[in-house]
């Protein structure tokens, strides 16, 4: 919808205030809601077209199509003292539109402060500072202004300098607030006007979701995603209203208070229809528009709310700045901080009606336009204003509640979206009632062909007019020839005015032929249409929304209120005048239908009706609008009476369980009661389920049940019982009416609702019973009665209100003051003060409110905080990727996993626990509290019950936790518990990893990852219910806890230290019962308004299968998503005891209870959309379908319960062995660490590596054979890692071929992390090798694991493992494996992966190539045996066909026997067939496996079908990048037996051991290989390979496996004819033995004594020593003195590269990419003028006078003498020239980061004489808008003045707010880079070059590309989306011109770009790697 709403002073107000043209002071109020249309025939034929002025002329624009056109920017709307105005599209509302509103006022306060009015100036350009400032989250609206009071009032004691400014304040909120119902509570202070709303066009869950032929585009959810519902604004932090037309000089001075920085802050309002004529009075207030950015405003989000407050000034203007503030603080004294519901009450004493013209006049006009029409004529859209005039005044918000226009534009940067309505429709409409709302709509046919082609053709020329201005025009979204939305994209930078010109001079259909149209619209139109058809909408700093305010309505308020409608009708060719005059009448009825006045009380039938009546309108009138009828006889008053209330909204059920259920559930989800209607007998009986659910739980309903009369009962009358508190104690409240009698005053009647609602509503909330006896007659059967009843009641219906109010007061509430808290809970503030090993268990917590109170809670105490999953914060919405630890927060979500390990039980004794909300889903933790007893456990619950089972409680608070949070928040609580939180943390996150593994390493779709994956696909706008037994208890112990938040989703909005969001969650928990949960589920998406997703079990699902009933009423219902496990039975019982000592029969018969009900049929009875689904991707595939319309669906997970069970006691069991594990680390390395987590006890000291060369025996058995002679050597890098402590890590990197590294890349790499390891902590819980290496490169080194090469993330993970071995005197297979020495250990249980039948010694397959003949071959493998090889692999594939390989493995298996394993390895050299042909050769050799036997990994499976051989994967494995479990599952298959994994290429020993726990846990063996590397990578791999041994080993010994020991692929030593050191490992056979093995302590013995062979290693090499000195540049009268950092010049450098930094940064932000490149390239770094150590003097003595800088004095231009420091880009590119020239007689390279890459691009495509190629990093050729350039001057000339008063700190912290930035903020380095950018010293110089080198000051170069005469490269980083297309640009551009001049393609050079993963703009900060490697290819 889209609505706006205006609002002006009362009456008493206005008659004080100096207004404009004081004749309108008449008009109190006007409201306006509007459908922006924007028809356009025929655009501009130049884009970018700039009219001086918007005209509109007296009749509709050109349109000579038979549709409605929009054009998709935004809603505005506009207003001033006396008037409100509605604009409403009242005929076709399927699809959900947006709405506006704003209120007008005077253009002076009563106070005598002037309105600041924000035209009349001269300057254009932005006003000097337009920031927006979020503050610390609130829970309630009173905190929220307490803290923008606050925050104003600092601000006035530091009041900013500049001469113009716009600031917003803004406090998150929860997101239950309504932005309508905070409007709606303000009060009539004439500070608070004008007041406005606006709520934006939303396609969710939309007719157009359902039906597209399309579906809806992607950027469709970039324009609508995370928009906000709805916003309200009072006052006016600036005004811009006139009476001439809306110019371009009007809209630029809107624009100068709009920035992209600040998206919030907008200007709402409208544009006059026809400016060119003068307002009729009822319009005169709007002027010719009326825009306004409010003073306060309240934005209702999807998923929290923002409460803002905004301050403008401008000198030029004489607006000082202390005026605005004084306003805003006396606006903020006056604003309410209450909301309450709007109550939707429309109803009037009396209606008059007229119409312009009249009827008379309508017929006479349409038979003269039949006549002049001609044969011609297709159609007309002809207007008619409707009066209605009442006797009372109407409430114009209660109006807007009912009203839904329709949106038309909205435009994103350069995303524009337009739609094309459909306004024709045909005389064979059909007209169908609304029972609901008593309203007509109309229902069009889709064979109506003349209305399709009208449709198709008004597309296609829309289609045809955008793609003037626009590119890649598609359709997103269609719906047959009634709706359509055309997305294109700007081809340049459009103003909004530009587009809203160029748009709205066709803004509405006039008909066809044209010029006739407008000839006949300007004789039938007899009033002035005002802003009725104008554009309404909002400007924004980065978007616009606008719509054309059709089908409108102005309320004026004098004495009564006259009410004029306006609206549109389209005359067709052959349609009659009647027939047009209808399609006006239909819609005028629609508005008419809300405005009928109260019925006479004297006018019902009989005393039933009456009472009937009374009840529902007085539920209606206290807020219960939702209504459960069961169908019944004795309750036909009721029902007849809610069925024709206007404001009730009915739903019916045969099953009046599950209705009671359902009313239940829109009350869970609406927080309010429904009202249940039922008949007598045991009907009655059935809500009992659910009234005892609502009791325990806490929830209001209302049971209105029917019976019979006193004299029915005990006489055997039919469908009577006793009825009479029949529900006991389960109920708050009950009251037995009795029958309707005119002698009971009747509003005794409406005293016993109020005090039932009360007592429904009030803590605790609960079920109330009314019994409602009735007599006959039932039915409306007239009977007298007397009128003597009606006594008293004429206040009551006179007003709106109730007629008894009840007020309840909070018992703890946020307004209490800190003594008063104190000293109610002074015991309990103690204890938490003085806790020391503290817990928060978050329980149920039913609101938002609630939900962020804890939330904020935890975050003040800093405790662990466990979240239920029905707390809201178990399940959770990330926002960026901020670490938790820095946003003060620790969930520990799977704590009930963590607990199975008994000795985390043991250590886990809380001393405080802190519960908020009660109820605990897990019983383990319900359990350890039990069995730890805390000294104090205190719960907070806002019900009086005791909801403690274990009799534990200590402290029992009844409080609102709101309240509660808000007062310990005043509380300085001490942060004491460092040790004992990262415990639990480290804990909580190895067994959350374990369990991500065992659900994603499981290829068949289980429960627990059922639950995992539905929790995951949650958006934050849904809400999950949940039904009971396994369902809860799985996404309880499974559910995801972090993900990420849609791109699209505006996080910066949210308190930055709470960047999340938490999801709601419901389920049925008070009893805890199966029955009902469907209906209930049903009902909660009807209550919460929300997309539901409900997941539940066959047995609860089948148990309320009359739920899907409700399936088909829809009215004003999300859908739902029905997710059902069925695993054919009660699958909870199979995991209790009661299945191991029951009998099978008995077990099966009365627990698991098996059945074959087919559940798909079960939908299609009940026409329910249905899914089966068997796999994992098809429950994906499933869940996305289900989300993508409006549609109900059932999606059934085919499950079994064995399978179930198992799964279940893998993942517990392999969650306990990971607590273990990680407890065990935690405590045996605690002296190290001091119980932390790192220390600078093993911090790096330096890391040093030297390039060896071994010679080789033979060539590598992957070299070719042409090249076999050249590879007899192998090479790679030596590194060691020194620590602080003494000890020595050694790793070694040797790069795999030359295919994917080769050795400069690696060398590249590792000078990098030289420069980036030293000083770098190391912690002992990276053993745990639980993406603990991936957490450590990321955080601690700042760069993203992947971009690591393999080889060197290998060799890396190599030293730190055998650094921390070192440390601890062990060796790495005892650091891994947690043991403190494996020798001694064997056959303890010290490790929970110890087994008793493991050997310390690792055995060794032999490698033999098979080049030669078979008797050869043979003969060498049979030495190999001898040796004591007892598995012996094979390199086939060698030979021109399989079977002469098969020949060889004959021979093998002839001469070595049927005891030796002979595996064999293809190397995927083999075709298929080849492969089949090898196959059936070797098919009785008794292989042990193929490694890689097919060129392709998709005929893998297919090769162990077809042939049955056993298969090994190798490279298969090496190949997957990403998503490894997911490419891994298609690999279980039973015959693939092993994976072969070489850590050099797989990179590193984290993700082997992740592919080895996979192959693992499906049987497979896990091989480690290596790649010909040396004794060091050797004496690794054997003790790594002992710890993958023992790991399965201790795994497969509880399930009571046996595990066979297996051969690792270390082979390859015997290729070795020297080595790294000087003495190699030994592989031999022990004496105890019969096989080649190695010795876990052998191998690492030599490695820690490691001596280096000087004869295979090199020296060590060095880091560059990089030399920081000052180089000084003469030019033009000014001395630069720059500071240069140089890596110096060696026999590789024969290059020179000049990086220049971007703006903030200095040289040092080169030095890690410098380090890496200096091997090849000489690197110089600057500061540039105004920053880092670079300084700028007009007098050069100082520098001529100084020994250490070297002066360049060029040629002096005498007539430029500087008295300011003029640093625009041209003249600073000639001082750069000169001191290119001052460093080397050579071209050098030129590598600039953007302002740098800009500098650099305008030397290269301007003086680029020393210049050989140029690297642009984030750079920008330039604007070519004039406009645009002269707003980024002014902008950067305003952030030049902020920087220089406010300073450094402040002004970076504003500066990196800036979108650009969001990837960057989220690097964990971001901080330290932030401390960095304040370190300048010379500010000035700085602000200067902000100013001087604004980009739109620098010459645009776009021009000039074609002609770039040196290679030119270009890196952006792919989630920088705006230097994306940027980059793109400059690509195409440069290639189309050279194109056409192909006679000069060796004069110039192709820009190649280069776009980087894991980065935004800040490339070289977020992802330095790939940057390194493409500068080096470049320059090289």
């Amino acid at each position: 919808m889209f609505k706006a709403f205006y609002s002006v002073l009362p009456d008493k107000l206005r008659e004080s205030t100096n207004y404009w043209r004081e004749q309108s002071c008449k008009l109190s109020a006007a409201s306006m809601l509007g459908g922006v249309q924007c028809n356009r025939y025929c655009l501009a034929k130049v884009a970018g077209f700039e009219p001086t002025a918007l005209r509109r002329q007296s009749f509709w624009p050109q349109a000579s199509f038979l549709a409605r056109r929009s054009l998709n920017a935004s809603g505005t709307f506009v207003s001033t003292d006396g008037n409100r105005l509605i604009g409403s599209n009242l005929v076709h509302s399927s699809i959900p539109e947006p709405r506006t509103a704003c209120e007008g006022m005077a253009d002076k306060n009563i106070e005598g402060n002037d309105v600041f009015v924000g035209l009349g100036g001269e300057s254009e350009a932005p006003v000097k500072i337009c920031q927006t400032h979020t503050l610390p989250a609130a829970l309630t609206i009173a905190e929220a202004v307490t803290t923008l009071q606050s925050a104003v009032k600092d601000l006035k004691s530091s009041p900013p300098t500049f001469e113009s400014g716009i600031l917003r304040f803004q406090v998150p909120l929860p997101q239950d607030i309504k932005a309508l119902d905070w409007l709606h509570c303000q009060p009539q202070s004439c500070r608070l006007y004008p007041r406005c709303y606006f709520s934006p066009k939303s396609y969710e869950g939309s007719i157009v979701e359902s039906t597209s032929t399309y579906g809806i585009d992607k950027d469709m959810e970039r324009l609508h995603k995370n928009i906000a519902r709805g916003v309200a604004g009072v006052g006016s932090a600036v005004l811009f209203k006139n009476f001439h037309h809306f110019s371009i000089k009007d809209w630029k001075a809107i624009r100068r208070f709009l920035s992209v920085d600040s998206p919030l802050i907008r200007a709402y309002g409208s544009i006059r229809f026809n400016s060119e004529t003068e307002p009729a009075i009822e319009w005169l207030e709007f002027g010719s528009f009326y825009f306004v950015i409010p003073q306060i405003e309240l934005d209702e989000f999807e998923n929290y709310t923002i409460l803002a407050a905004t301050i403008a000034w401008d000198h030029s203007l004489s607006r000082a700045f202390e005026d605005s503030i004084i306003a805003l603080e006396l606006s903020l004294q006056q604003v309410s901080c209450q909301v309450m519901e709007t109550g939707k009450r429309l109803h009037l004493s009396r209606i008059k009606k007229s119409c312009a013209p009249d009827e008379l006049f309508w017929e006479a006009a349409i038979e003269e336009l039949s006549k002049m029409s001609g044969s011609n004529f297709s159609k007309v859209v002809l207007a008619r204003r409707t009066q209605i005039s009442t006797e009372t005044d109407i409430d114009c918000l209660e109006l807007m509640a009912f009203l839904q226009p329709q949106q038309l534009l909205h435009r994103n940067g350069l995303l524009v979206s337009t739609e094309v309505i459909s306004r024709s429709y045909s005389q064979r409409h059909t007209l169908i009632k609304n029972p609901q709302k008593g309203s007509s709509f109309l229902q069009w046919s889709s064979s109506d062909l003349e209305n399709h082609c009208s449709f198709e053709i008004m597309e296609e020329a829309m289609k045809s007019q955008m793609e003037l201005i626009c590119k890649h025009v598609r359709v997103g979204a269609k719906v047959q020839h009634l709706f359509s939305c055309l997305i294109g994209e700007l081809r340049s930078e459009t103003s909004e005015f530009a587009l809203l010109s160029l748009l709205h001079q066709n803004a509405a259909d006039c008909g066809h032929p044209i010029e006739a149209a407008e000839i006949f619209k300007k004789q039938i139109d007899t009033f002035d249409q005002g802003l009725y058809g104008g554009p309404v909408g909002w400007f924004g700093g980065k978007d616009a929304e606008f719509a054309l305010a059709t089908g409108s309505v102005l309320v004026q308020k004098n004495i009564g209120t006259k009410i004029f409608l306006y609206s549109e009708a389209e005359l067709q060719k052959d349609d009659q005048s009647s027939s047009i005059w209808c399609k006006h009448e239909l819609m005028a009825s629609q508005f008419e239908a809300l405005l009928e006045p109260y019925p006479q009380l004297q006018q019902f039938a009989n005393i039933n009706a009456l009472w009937a009546y009374l009840m529902v309108e007085e539920c209606c009138r206290l807020g219960i609008t939702y209504f459960c009828i069961a169908p019944g006889s004795r309750s036909s008053a009721l029902a007849v009476a809610a069925a024709q209330n206007p404001h009730a909204l009915c739903i019916s059920c045969i099953d009046e369980r599950s209705l009671a259920f359902h009313a239940l559930g829109y009350a869970r989800g609406s927080h309010k009661p429904a009202a249940v209607i039922t008949s007598s007998g045991t009907a009655i009986s059935n809500l009992f389920p659910a009234v005892v659910e609502a009791s325990q739980d806490c929830i209001p309903l209302l049971l209105l049940t029917a019976d019979r009369p006193p004299e029915l009962h005990d006489t055997g009358a039919n469908q009577t019982i006793n009825q009479v508190n029949h529900f006991g104690s389960f109920v708050r409240y009950f009251y037995n009416l009795a029958p309707p009698d005119d002698q009971v005053p009747a509003r005794m009647v409406l005293t016993t609702i109020d005090t039932a609602v009360f007592r429904a509503t009030g803590v605790p909330y609960g079920p109330v019973h009314i019994n409602c006896a009735f007599r006959e007659p039932l039915a409306g059967i007239c009977c007298e009665w007397s009128l003597r009843c009606l006594k008293d009641l004429d206040r009551w219906m006179s007003k709106s209100g109730p007629f008894t109010k009840y007020m309840q007061v909070l018992q703890l509430d946020y307004s209490e003051k800190l003594i008063d808290v104190r000293d109610r809970y002074k015991e309990v503030v103690d204890l938490i003060q003085g806790a020391s090993r503290g817990i928060l268990i978050l329980g149920d917590l039913k609101t938002a409110e609630e939900t962020w109170a804890a939330l904020l809670l935890g975050r003040h105490l800093g405790w662990p905080i466990v979240p239920d999953v029905l707390s809201g914060l178990r399940l959770r919405k990330l926002a960026s990727t901020i670490a938790e630890g820095e946003m003060n927060l620790l969930f520990i979500d799977f704590l009930d996993h963590v607990l199975l390990s008994s000795s985390v039980r043991r250590w886990m004794s809380p001393d405080v626990v802190l519960q908020v909300g009660s109820r605990l889903t897990s019983k383990r933790i319900a359990k350890l509290l039990e069995d730890c007893r805390p000294d104090v456990y205190i719960m907070v619950a806002n019900h009086p019950y005791r909801h403690d089972p274990s009799h534990i409680l200590t402290h029992r608070i009844q409080a609102s936790v709101v309240g509660f949070a808000a007062a310990i928040r005043e509380l300085h609580v001490p942060k004491g518990m460092a040790s004992w939180s990262k415990w639990l943390k480290v804990l909580n996150d190895m067994v959350g990893w374990e369990i991500s593994f065992q659900l994603n390493a499981e290829p068949l779709l289980t429960e627990p990852f059922v639950s995992r994956a539905v929790s995951q696909f949650l958006s934050p706008g849904s809400a999950f219910f949940l039904g009971n037994s396994m369902a809860i208890r799985n996404a309880d112990m499974y559910g995801l806890g972090w993900s990420k938040l849609p791109i699209s989703f505006a996080h910066d909005m949210l308190d930055p230290l709470l960047p999340f969001l938490g999801l709601k969650v419901a389920g049925n928990r008070g009893a805890s019962g199966i029955d009902g949960v469907l209906s209930t589920a049903i009902g909660y998406a009807a209550g919460s308004n929300r997309r539901v997703v409900f997941m539940v079990g066959d047995i609860s699902f089948l148990h309320d299968t009359n739920g899907l009933t409700f399936s088909k009423e829809r009215i004003g219902r999300p859908p739902i998503t029905v997710v059902v496990t069925n695993n054919h039975g009660g699958g909870i019982f199979s995991l209790l005891p009661i299945a191991d000592t029951a009998p099978r029969t008995v077990f099966r018969n009365f627990f698991s209870t098996p059945h074959d009900v087919s559940i798909s049929k079960l939908c299609l009875a009940h026409r329910v959309n249905h899914m089966l689904v068997r796999t994992k991707e098809e429950l994906e595939s499933a869940l996305l379908i289900s989300q993508e319309g409006k549609l109900d669906w059932v999606i059934e997970v085919d499950s079994n319960i064995e399978e179930n069970i198992t799964h279940h006691r893998v993942i517990q069991q392999s969650a306990l062995q990971v607590a273990e594990h990680a407890f065990n680390i935690l405590s045996r390395y605690s002296e190290y660490t001091d119980m932390e987590i790192n220390t600078s006890e093993i911090c790096v000291l330096k890391m040093e590596y030297s390039r060896y060369r071994i010679p080789l025996f033979a060539p590598l058995t992957t070299a070719s054979k042409k090249n076999q002679s050249e590879e007899t050597y192998r090479e790679g890098f030596l590194l060691t890692l020194i620590l602080y402590n003494g000890n020595k890590g050694y790793g070694e990197v040797a790069p795999v071929g030359p295919n994917s590294e080769d050795m400069l890349d690696v060398e590249e790499q590792l000078r990098f992390l030289a420069y980036r390891t030293h000083n770098m902590s190391l912690g002992f819980l990276m053993s745990l090798l639980n993406d603990t290496f991936s957490g450590w490169i990321w955080r601690d080194i700042g760069i993203p694991a992947c971009s690591l090469f393999p080889s060197v993330r290998c060799g890396l993970e190599m030293g730190v493992l055998s650094a921390l071995a070192a440390t601890r005197g062990g060796n790495i297979a005892d650091l891994l494996l947690g043991t403190k020495n494996l020798q001694n250990v064997l056959g303890k249980q010290e490790s929970p992966y110890i087994s008793r039948n493991l050997s310390s010694k690792v055995q060794i397959c032999a490698l033999l190539d098979s080049d030669d003949p078979p008797e050869e071959v043979a003969l060498a493998a049979a030495k190999l045996v001898e040796q004591g090889f007892h598995t012996v692999k094979l390199k086939v594939a060698r030979r021109s066909e399989p079977l002469e390989d098969a020949a060889v493995i004959r021979a093998v298996r002839q001469k070595v026997g049927h005891l030796i394993e002979i595996r064999v390895d293809a190397n995927r050299k083999w075709t298929f067939s080849q492969a089949m042909q090898f196959a059936t050769g070797v098919k009785d050799c008794n292989l042990q496996y193929i490694e890689e036997p097919v060129q392709h990994p998709g005929d893998i499976i297919r090769f162990c079908d077809e042939s049955n051989m056993f298969v090994a994967l190798d490279e298969t494995i090496d190949d997957i990048k990403d998503h490894l479990l997911d490419r891994l599952s298609i690999f279980a298959h039973p015959r693939i037996v092993a994976t072969v994994m070489k850590p050099a290429r797989l990179g590193g020993f984290e993700r082997v051991a992740l592919i080895a726990k996979w192959a693992n846990k499906h049987g497979k063996m896990a091989v480690v290989s290596a790649a010909f590397e040396s004794s060091v990578s050797l004496s690794v791999y054997v003790q790594f390979a002992c710890f993958i041994d023992n790991r399965n080993i201790g795994i497969r010994a509880s399930d009571k496996t046996k595990t066979p020991r297996i051969a690792h692929g270390l082979g390859t030593y015997s290729w070795l004819r020297d080595d790294v050191m000087k003495e190699k490992l030994q592989f031999q056979v022990y004496p105890e033995g019969d096989r080649i093995e190695v010795d876990v302590n052998d191998a690492a013995t030599i490695l820690q004594n490691m001596v280096v062979n000087p004869d295979t290693v090199n020296p060590s090499c060095v880091g560059a020593k990089i030399k920081s000195y000052k180089m000084a540049v003469l030019y033009n009268d000014a001395c630069f003195s720059f500071h240069v950092m140089d890596t110096g010049i060696n026999d590789q450098t024969e290059k020179t590269v000049l990086f220049l930094h971007g703006f903030l940064g200095t040289g040092k932000d080169w030095l890690p990419i410098m380090e890496a490149l200096s091997i090849s390239v000489r690197c110089i770094s600057i500061d540039l003028p105004g920053h880092g150590k670079t300084s700028v003097q007009k007098d050069c003595n100082t520098f001529q006078n100084n020994g250490n800088a070297q002066i360049l004095s060029s040629e002096v231009n005498n007539q430029s003498n500087l008295t300011e420091r003029n640093f625009s880009i041209e003249y600073l590119s000639e001082v750069l020239s000169e001191l290119i020239c001052q460093i080397t007689e050579k071209k050098v390279v030129l590598i600039g980061y953007s302002m740098g890459a800009r500098i650099a691009l305008y030397m290269t495509l301007k003086c680029n004489k020393r210049i050989s190629a140029t690297a642009v990093i984030s750079g920008n050729p330039g604007l070519q808008n004039p406009d645009m350039r002269i707003t980024r001057s002014a902008q950067d000339d305003a952030l030049a003045e902020l920087l220089l008063s406010t300073g450094i700190p402040s002004f970076v912290e504003m500066w990196y707010k800036k979108e650009m930035w969001e990837s960057l903020r989220s690097h964990p380095h971001f901080k330290k880079l932030i401390q960095r950018r304040i370190q300048h010293g010379n500010i000035k110089d700085m602000a200067k070059m902000l100013s001087s080198l604004s980009i739109g000051r620098q010459p645009s170069l776009w021009q000039d590309l074609s002609g770039c005469k040196v290679p030119l490269l270009v890196i952006v980083g792919e989630k920088d989306s705006k230097f994306m297309k940027i980059a793109q640009q400059m690509s195409s551009q440069k290639a189309d011109t050279q194109e056409h001049e192909k006679q000069r393609e060796d004069q110039f050079h192709q820009i190649t770009v280069l776009e980087v993963d894991e980065s935004g703009h800040a490339v070289l900060f977020e992802n330095p790697l790939p940057v390194i490697n493409a500068i080096r290819k470049f320059v090289m």
